[in-house]
């Protein structure tokens, strides 16, 4: 035998050196794919604190109130401006100029002016041109979710029913302690943003992964409160019910293989089993009352 033909590889060497590669490499895929996915929880997990940063921002530029956001009930004088937000002095909230009226800007974009992202204000049309941009968008796309879901989070109730331009964003806000409520004597004082009217934030949700809630309606991006000490289960029991006008997509189970991050009104972020017993401890209402 040559030299040349005792160093070459036999048919059945070359495949047992094959397969020894392919089960090697099915051992380590799932480890690889956990590891882009812990990847990308991180990332979520990092929108989440930016998100929570212009929260700061905001409330330390206007008073202590984060930007308002919800279907706001019965503003004053029927129209859902400073004055019916009472906000006559214009310094808690974050507007812009619609057809002539100020009007509160959707919540993704009061965040990300404060993060120092470049919005026009001065009319609805170059708001909406603002808000394609990568400046805004950028701050509420989870990198798990395949597309970002657009919805609401102004609108008031009133003959008009105005609505604020469509937010892009991964992420749902809680209507509870942002909106103007006020229907029930247990919402008087309501927060309508204010931090210090909450009463328990390490348990109140502030921001978590989620979808509109009603995609084939209002698609909304809040948690409404229906009472006064509502967790999650709660709503979700309310708007699983055959005649529900609530929605109950919000939820995103596939996201992060049922998992989700929670940014609560005290800046801490949990990531929590979308299961009862963990979203049974996330107040929606509850802790902000009493």
């Amino acid at each position: 035998m040559s030299p040349r033909e005792s160093r070459a590889f036999s048919l059945v060497e070359l495949l047992v050196v094959i397969g020894i590669i392919g089960i090697l490499i099915a051992m380590l895929l799932p480890t690889l794919v956990a590891m882009q996915e812990r990847a990308r929880l991180l990332k979520c997990t990092n929108n989440l604190r930016n998100i929570w940063l212009g929260a700061q921002l905001h409330a330390n530029d206007h008073q202590g109130y984060l930007p308002v956001a919800g279907w706001h009930w019965a503003p004053q004088g029927g129209v859902c401006n400073p004055r019916g937000l009472s906000d006559e002095n214009v310094r808690r909230y974050t507007y812009y100029a619609d057809h002539g009226v100020q009007r509160p800007a959707p919540f993704t974009v009061a965040i990300a002016v404060s993060l120092g992202v470049k919005v026009r204000l001065d009319s609805r049309q170059n708001l909406e041109q603002d808000m394609q941009g990568d400046g805004v968008r950028k701050h509420f796309r989870c990198p798990s979710q395949e597309e970002v879901r657009r919805g609401f989070t102004q609108r008031e109730d009133a003959p008009g029913n105005w609505t604020a331009p469509e937010d892009a964003s991964s992420y749902v806000f809680n209507e509870a302690i942002l909106g103007l409520r006020g229907r029930e004597p247990w919402r008087n004082p309501m927060p309508m943003g204010k931090l210090s009217l909450v009463r328990q934030p390490d348990i109140v949700l502030l921001a978590m992964d989620g979808c509109p809630r009603d995609r084939g309606k209002d698609r909304w991006l809040v948690f409404p409160d229906i009472g006064p000490e509502d967790t999650i289960v709660d709503f979700m029991e309310t708007a699983n019910r055959p005649d529900s006008v609530w929605g109950h997509e919000i939820l995103d189970y596939q996201r992060h293989n049922y998992r989700a991050n929670v940014l609560f009104v005290d800046g801490h972020i949990s990531t929590v089993l979308l299961l009862p017993s963990d979203l049974g401890k996330i107040g929606i209402s509850k802790g902000v009352y009493r």
